[in-house]
This record gives C-alpha cells, structure tokens and sequence, in this order.
C-alpha cells in the first residue's frame, strides 16, 4: 500500500543557486524558459513558460483556487526576454553568488533556460537581474496574463530532484516498505509525460487527456512508487525525483462540495 510521507520543512535560503546539467543528460531543444515567481510580501505565487516562438502559459494559484491561461503571445516578445536570458549575468554565471536578502520583500524569481546547451537553475531576487531583463520579463507577463483560459487540460505533472537530508529521509522511509530500485529510462519514456518531467526538472508538463492520467497511476501502481496519487518518488538512473500532479484549474470549495456529496475528484 501506497503511503504518504513527511519530508523536513525547506527553509527559504537568502542565497540563490544555478543548477546545470551535464550536456549528456539534457540536449539543447527548441528554447524554452519555465519560472517561479513568487512574492515575499503578499505570499502569491505564479508558474509562466514561454518558448521562443511565443507559446507561453501562466498558472496562478491562490488559497482556494487555480487558474491556467495558455496560447501564443508575439513572436518579438518571447525574443526580446530570451535574447536578455542570454545577456544576463545573473543566468550566465558559473557559480552561486551570494545576495543580501534580509530586508528583501518583492518578488524571487526561481527560472530555468538554456545556456550554451545546458540547462540552468537560478534563484533570485527579480531585481538582481537588471532593467532591461525586468523590462522583457514584465513585456512578456503582461501579454500572457491576456491569453484565455485553459478550461480543456486535465493537470500538469512536475518533477524536482531531491538530494542531502531529503533524499536521505526518502531511502530511510521507503526502504521500510520494499527495497527500492532505480526504474530505467527505457522503462520511464514508456509515460511520455513523466519522462518529459524527469528531462525538465521543474517544467510544468502538461496533461492532455485522462488518458494521460491513467498512465501515470498505472505507472504508480507497477513500480509500487512511494508516495501518492499526487505526490509520488521516482527512484531513477538520473536520481530520485518528487513528482506531482498539479491542477490546471479549479474552484476549491466547489470541489470540496462535490466531494462532500459524494462526488469524487477527477484525479
């Protein structure tokens, strides 16, 4: 039986770190660029994804609900934010640089973009990052925020990779159920959205259909992975992963009603 486990509380960290990947593990694609964006005074938070010819999405979610808003913005915006990805120092640095954070409150950005083929993981302050970054990235949000709602997508599926204490406690806590065994790749890419997450550590990925979902359950109930329906390890040759299943949409306290009628959720 699937049980649910506690992880230690992260703690925010007032230093921000880029995270590269081996150019035989991740090879570059069409460019693409996936963030975080969160703020320290008003505790909101948002997902946005641009590419460069100007398919993007955004997801907001708050106490009670989630929204998705996805399409095409111009073309000469998704290149004008990709080409200060490319000039930024922050982006492009080659180590972790520390940032005075303690009387910080507006809004950290955690993105992840390709440079020289290799994708990076940086997390900072948005004003660290220049004018003109600031500039392409609200030129670019403003326009996002315009495309229409996704009302036909049934979720999204992320994968962060989990390493130190979080690992530790993970191989502690499964290990009491079963041994646990690196799955192959050959054996993940067989669930193209899971594989697609594992390739893009943080990326929001999109699922398309219910047909989609059941893949992934089905994948959970194989391989017996620890965890959940929604929140499940991965134990892989590229290292273990923290996979979720996010909503595209919805309205909480009508799920909760329907819930309380006897209704059960979709996923």
């Amino acid at each position: 039986m699937i049980k649910k486990i506690s992880l230690p509380a992260m703690f925010f960290c007032a230093a921000f770190s880029a995270l590269a990947f081996r150019p035989d593990a991740q090879k570059a694609a069409a460019k693409a660029s996936w963030m975080n964006v969160s703020a320290l005074d008003t505790g909101s938070n948002y997902y946005m994804e641009i590419a460069q010819d100007g398919r993007a999405l955004i997801r907001t979610e708050s106490k009670n609900s989630a929204t998705t808003r996805r399409g095409r913005i111009p073309p000469q915006l998704a290149k004008d934010f990709f080409r200060e990805i490319e000039n930024s120092e922050v982006i492009n640095a080659q180590s972790a640089a520390a940032n005075k954070m303690v009387f910080y409150r507006g809004e950290v950005l955690k993105i992840s973009a390709y440079i020289t083929g290799e994708l990076r993981r940086v997390n900072a302050p948005l004003n660290t990052f220049g004018e003109a970054f600031s500039h392409a990235f609200s030129e670019a949000k403003k326009n996002i925020e315009k495309l229409p709602l996704e009302k036909n997508l049934c979720g999204f599926l992320s994968a962060e990779p989990i390493e130190g204490d979080a690992l530790d406690q993970f191989r502690e806590n499964a290990s009491k159920e079963r041994e646990v065994k690196n799955i192959e790749t050959y054996d993940i890419q067989k669930v193209k959205p899971l594989f697609d997450a594992i390739k893009h550590p943080y990326r929001l990925i999109a699922l398309e259909s219910q047909g989609d979902l059941k893949n992934i359950r089905d994948f959970i109930s194989l391989y017996q992975l620890y965890g959940l329906r929604r929140l499940f390890y991965v134990p892989s040759t590229r290292g273990v992963f923290k996979c979720q299943v996010l909503e595209a949409g919805t309205d909480r306290a009508e799920r909760a009603a329907a819930a309380s009628g006897g209704r059960q959720p979709r996923i």
